[in-house]
């Protein structure tokens, strides 16, 4: 019961806030970690030249979909006047096609590498896999007390032309590559 009433406090804090959320009767963590991939696409801003108006947002999950069909949920959905597309992804190259990428736990030893490869490219990267966002990631979920929370690597952000809108940096656990570092 108290999880529930945790997720309940969850999804009524972020449309307080307003960040609307996905909702799914008794949600999964995974159905809840798509509802912040999609919030997280509503308030990143992309570079004209990456994604320019009207264009698909391209929202890919690089190896093992964790999400069991949450995110096919999500395809065709309108996002900043864009309409998002789903795709898995096998390689780092495929990544590098994608405006959202949502690292799997599956990719961890490979994680610098990716880091790596998709630094400078105009990708957010987004992942569940511990410490993301220490290391480099964009933005970083964390499950703090049966919640869904993230960090931001501001700093992350900044390097690859994206930026964090004021109301996603307040929801924000900690952010890191600025002056506040924890909440």
């Amino acid at each position: 019961m108290l999880r529930h009433l945790s997720r309940f406090a969850l999804f009524l804090a972020l449309g307080l806030a307003g960040l609307p959320v996905v909702v799914a009767s008794q949600p999964g963590e995974y159905q809840i970690k798509a509802a912040y991939l999609i919030n997280f696409a509503r308030y990143v801003e992309w570079p004209a030249s990456r994604l320019p108006l009207g264009a698909v947002l391209r929202l890919c999950v690089l190896g093992r979909d964790p999400f069991g069909g949450a995110l096919l949920g999500l395809d065709g959905r309108q996002v900043q006047g864009r309409e998002v597309r789903f795709r898995p992804v096998d390689s780092l190259e495929q990544a590098l096609e994608c405006h959202l990428v949502f690292v799997s736990g599956s990719e961890e030893r490979r994680l610098g590498l990716i880091l790596r490869g998709l630094a400078g490219r105009g990708v957010l990267s987004v992942s569940d896999i511990e410490g993301f966002a220490e290391v480099g990631g964009g933005i970083g979920m964390v499950t703090e007390d049966d919640r869904v929370r993230f960090d931001i690597n501001q700093a992350t952000l900044a390097r690859d032309g994206l930026r964090a809108s004021s109301q996603l940096l307040r929801l924000g656990r900690q952010v890191f590559g600025t002056e506040r570092t924890s909440r």
